[in-house]
């Protein structure tokens, strides 16, 4: 019998305590942008993913419970949104779950790594299901910071799909209260923003320090979580709104909204809305210890 020659990627979670080994079926693509390394590979638990300087970014096993998760209840708070804004997004699937409400007229995305949106394209048509296609769609290339801090257009809905502050890279300044205060500025009344907010287990100080930056740019946030396997994790959202408050969207409107949408969704309902926000006691009591706030100057950091 001939054995099978294994193939790994070791994504660590916190230097030098605790990695994750997935194993590799099929490398698809790997080689260097401008700003990071990029693997897409076939997995054989989570099938394909993509990876970014070591970090596992999206799975096929559960990209939609992530993107879904990260979507949907900001924009079933806004009452009819028409204009987003997406920061990141490079895989284009948060562009195709905004691409789905009928009354959305406009996306802007915009993402860095001209690279990366060019390999997603390519390799991983899936994600995006032809979201880059869609005319209301428009994507820029650029720092995602200086967008903001530099357009005249004002959206409904802000989603920020980045990648981790991890130190040196440009994520770092997109998770401060002065950006959230810059995000908030180019919405609209009654305009909500959300941000992914990292790891539950890994990153909890960090998740709560996001939330805190969120909270002080914005009079209402609210965070909440999602159970993404293939991050090991329950992961981290903060919502920032400043109109509704998400947790009085009905379960009637959340379902009649839903039925209007393109496509079947495979997470997001009325009951995952609800109970997305509803953070275990004891992970809620730890973040609520955090009382830091980062700032340009003193920015959070996940762990590397």
């Amino acid at each position: 019998m001939v054995e099978p020659t294994w193939r790994f990627i070791i994504e660590w979670m916190v230097l030098p305590h605790e990695g994750h080994m997935h194993g590799v079926k099929r490398v698809i693509y790997s080689g260097r942008t401008e700003y990071q390394q990029v693997d897409i590979v076939e997995t054989y638990l989570f099938g394909k993913c993509l990876f970014l300087d070591g970090k596992l970014q999206s799975s096929e096993h559960d990209e939609r419970i992530y993107h879904e998760a990260l979507v949907h209840p900001a924009m079933m708070t806004h009452p009819e949104p028409r204009r987003v804004l997406i920061v990141g997004g490079g895989e284009g699937a948060t562009a195709r779950e905004v691409l789905r409400y009928p009354s959305v007229e406009r996306v802007v995305m915009v993402d860095i790594d001209r690279e990366l949106v060019e390999l997603c394209k390519r390799y991983m048509p899936e994600w995006n299901q032809g979201a880059f296609d869609d005319p209301r769609l428009e994507l820029v290339i650029g720092d995602g910071r200086k967008y903001v801090e530099e357009t005249d257009e004002m959206f409904d809905v802000a989603i920020l799909d980045l990648t981790d502050p991890i130190p040196g890279t440009p994520s770092v300044l997109l998770y401060t209260r002065e950006f959230y205060g810059l995000v908030r500025r180019r919405l609209r009344s009654g305009g909500v923003a959300v941000t992914q907010a990292t790891s539950l287990r890994f990153s909890l100080e960090t998740f709560a320090k996001i939330r805190n930056a969120v909270a002080s740019a914005f009079p209402l946030a609210r965070s909440y979580t999602a159970p993404v396997i293939s991050f090991i994790s329950f992961w981290g959202f903060v919502l920032g709104s400043l109109g509704r408050d998400p947790l009085s969207v009905s379960g009637g409107e959340i379902r009649e909204r839903i039925a209007s949408l393109k496509g079947e969704l495979e997470f997001y309902n009325e009951d995952a809305h609800r109970l997305m926000f509803r953070i275990p006691k004891s992970i809620s009591e730890k973040a609520d210890r955090v009382s830091e706030v980062p700032t340009d100057t003193n920015p959070a950091f996940a762990p590397p």
